[in-house]
């Protein structure tokens, strides 16, 4: 008897219309189909895929260029990985026709993964030659280095651009200099409540203090109550994972109210507060404790608004932590591509080229994250740009903890302190907003599945 099924190769035009049809309401529709979308592991790959596959797209007709090679790659890979996450929540229902809608449409793709992967190692070869043994230089608007004297004017300009380059080049340096706090948390919060123009609120010399003790950037969770007074409010309760707060004059609180989670105001030296500094991975950025007891705060923006602040927040900081990332995995690839490995036999020297070639790819997928994040959040839709910033930071993290991991064998070709500082980067900007799981359900919160 002559088989039914065998593995088929799809032309670029059938391609072209998988990576179209995989959307996330057709994926999500899939799993509804099969009554699998509350299972966690295949949410969570669901949520990898869908990041995969919007950064091909970008690939093809976003601002930055990049290599034939670099995108056969992506897209070959992220199809492989679709045909397996369709087989997958299909079950045995892809084994003949049960009626399920999409079986049909998608069989296809599951027939030609073989195909699929095997051409994703032959476009992998082709890369290995494009990078290997030269210096990667980075041309693209937003990796330009800025000098530090050049950081603060950028860093609270009107433009999220400014504060991505700023971002890029405090990763790229791997700079001690603290940025973060004031503009990738502070003045944030502060712009998404909407508050008048005020200048004797020193933005540039704040942070925001919104993570309790696990360290999920849940509203529902916060603790922190905020009472009001004849003068205003007071604040009882604590707060954990607080950048710069030792040196912040400012400093911004989610706390409780009846009305809801809002944000405050909080001088550095007001009366009630304790700041302890903490034991942390990353001691180029230091993270505290802080205590409030009967605190006087300022209500900043709506009483009540604290959830919708601390969502868009995060929007605005993966965002800008993104961009520090990518500027991190831009700085260990030119280190790790300019002195190759001093062992040269041919085993060792084909996994350094498909290392390198397999960083290369991830590094472009990244990039093109995180330059559409950073456009949208310019932008008027507030919707599209939470899903991009989720998924940047979903894909950049992915990137530089890739880079991060292969620092270890890289030899001689990168300095070991540098390596060190990398490899804590790379775990500070990862888990600081909550970590991976959080990261993967939050992107798919912010898309309603």
């Amino acid at each position: 008897m002559q088989p039914t099924t065998r593995s088929i190769e799809l032309s670029a035009e059938q391609r072209a219309q998988f990576v179209e049809y995989l959307t996330e309401e057709n994926l999500s529709a899939l799993m509804r189909s099969t009554w699998t979308w509350d299972d966690r592991a295949l949410r969570r790959t669901l949520s990898g895929l869908l990041v995969e596959l919007t950064a091909i797209r970008e690939l093809r007709v976003g601002e930055v260029e990049f290599s034939p090679g670099v995108i056969e790659a992506a897209e070959a890979r992220a199809l492989a990985t679709a045909g397996e996450f369709v087989a997958e929540v299909l079950g045995p229902r892809l084994l003949i026709d049960s009626g399920n809608a999409y079986r049909d449409v998608l069989l296809p793709l599951v027939l030609a993964t073989s195909d699929l992967a095997a051409a994703a190692e032959r476009a992998l070869d082709q890369v290995a030659v494009e990078v290997t043994g030269f210096v990667i230089e980075r041309n693209e608007s937003l990796s330009a280095i800025l000098p530090e004297d050049r950081w603060d004017a950028k860093s609270f300009g009107r433009s999220s651009m400014g504060t991505a380059q700023v971002a890029y080049s405090a990763g790229y340096t791997i700079s001690d200099t603290d940025y973060f706090a004031a503009a990738g948390l502070g003045a944030q919060a502060y712009s998404v409540a909407g508050s008048p123009t005020d200048d004797s609120i020193d933005v540039r010399r704040s942070t925001l203090a919104a993570a309790e003790k696990t360290g999920s950037w849940d509203p529902a969770l916060v603790r922190t109550r905020a009472v009001p007074t004849p003068d205003g409010w007071n604040i009882t309760g604590e707060k954990w994972y607080v950048p710069g707060a030792s040196t912040a004059r400012t400093l911004f609180v989610i706390a409780r109210s009846i009305g809801g989670p809002s944000l405050y105001l909080v001088e550095h030296d007001a009366a009630g507060v304790d700041i302890k500094a903490l034991d942390t991975l990353d001691d180029r950025r230091p993270l505290s404790h802080i205590t409030f007891e009967n605190t006087p705060a300022t209500l900043i923006g709506r009483e009540g608004a604290g959830g919708r602040i601390m969502n868009r927040t995060v929007d605005k900081t993966t965002t800008i932590l993104a961009a520090e990332q990518m500027g991190l995995v831009d700085r260990a690839l030119k280190d790790i591509s300019k002195v190759p490995p001093s062992t040269q036999d041919n085993d060792s020297w084909r996994r350094y080229t498909r290392r390198l070639a397999e960083l290369e790819v991830l590094r472009a997928c990244g990039t093109a994250l995180w330059y559409r994040a950073a456009k949208l959040q310019n932008g008027d839709d507030l919707d599209a740009g939470g899903v991009a910033a989720a998924m940047a930071h979903i894909g950049c993290s992915n990137a530089l903890r890739q880079v991060a991991l292969t620092l270890g064998s890289a030899g001689e070709s990168i300095d070991a302190d540098t390596a060190n500082a990398i490899r804590q980067r790379a775990r500070s900007t990862d888990l600081l907003l909550g970590g991976p799981a959080l990261a993967h359900e939050r992107m798919l919160e912010r898309i309603g599945i």
